[in-house]
Order: structure tokens, then C-alpha cells, then sequence
């Protein structure tokens, strides 16, 4: 089994709002769901790194890896899309945003551009409240750890799930 290595930023603004993307599968467009910005790591990268990366690929925000609050938490997901499974180690860390988001696909892979279809900020309430799909189920605890700062002396553990995450 090929485990793939990510990293995902708990970006919240000013207001202590959640950024996410909704993603659609593109094998069967009437399953959806919302994530925190990340992704894969690249050859060489450490976490952090990936973090910052991708924080900047996805919403053009640049910022040092050592900016990101954390490690916060650490989980393995196995992923269920139409054409099949991906099982993937995501490291969570913690970003403050204090402007407005301006997304530009101009750093997104065609991938992307074709599965990421919309991007909100969302209230820590409205995630507990949603119908929507939204991963992780454990935002809301991650959402509180950033909006505090609060650094845990080790990594949460949010389980072994599985399903479409």
C-alpha cells in the first residue's frame, strides 16, 4: 500500500473564521466536500515546509515555515474517490491571516483547477452546524488550538478514519 505525505494549514483570519476549498470528486461530481488548504509533500520537504508551500500555491499567501503554529495534530486518512483509494498521513499546523484572500489558479495543477470548485470562511459554529461534508471532523478542536495559539507538547492524534475525507 502506498501511503502518500501531506500537510494542512488551520488558516483563520482576523475573526477566528476557518478558510477551506470545496473539491469535488471528478470521477462522480455529485460528491463534495470542504478541507483546509494543503497537500502533498514534495521530494526533500519536511512538513513545514510542504505547509507553506501549498499555503502559498493555493492562496498566494507566502510566509516562512517557521511562521506556522505547530504541529497540531496528525492523522491517517484513507481516501475513497470514484477511481479509488488514496491513504494519506496529513500533519496539521496553524496559520493567522489578517487580509483578505484573492485566489489565483495561476499555481494550482490542472488537477486542482478542475476539482477545486469554491472557497469560504467559515465560523467555528458554522462548521459544528453544517450538513455540509467537511474534513477533518475534528476541525472545530483545531480551529480552538490556533485561535488560542496553544501549541500542543506533542502532536494530536485524530485516529485512523476512513471513507471520503
Amino acid at each position: 500500500m502506498k501511503v502518500r505525505t501531506a500537510a494542512r494549514v488551520v488558516l483563520l483570519n482576523a475573526e477566528d473564521e476557518v478558510f477551506m476549498l470545496q473539491c469535488r470528486d471528478l470521477g462522480d461530481d455529485s460528491r463534495r466536500y470542504w478541507f483546509t488548504v494543503g497537500g502533498g509533500a514534495e521530494l526533500g520537504e519536511t512538513s513545514k515546509q510542504t505547509a507553506a508551500r501549498e499555503l502559498a500555491e493555493e492562496t498566494g499567501i507566502e510566509c516562512d515555515p517557521s511562521e506556522l503554529l505547530g504541529p497540531l495534530a496528525t492523522r491517517r486518512v484513507s481516501i475513497q474517490f470514484s477511481t479509488g483509494v488514496l491513504v494519506q498521513d496529513e500533519v496539521y499546523f496553524g496559520m493567522r491571516c489578517m487580509e483578505d484572500i484573492d485566489l489565483d489558479e495561476a499555481m494550482w495543477s490542472d488537477k486542482e483547477k478542475a476539482a477545486i470548485t469554491g472557497s469560504r470562511w467559515w465560523s467555528k459554529e458554522e462548521v459544528e452546524s453544517s450538513s455540509e461534508v467537511i474534513y477533518p471532523p475534528e476541525l472545530p478542536l483545531l480551529i480552538d488550538l490556533v485561535s488560542t495559539g496553544a501549541e500542543p507538547v506533542s502532536p494530536l492524534s485524530l485516529g485512523v478514519p476512513s471513507g471520503v475525507e
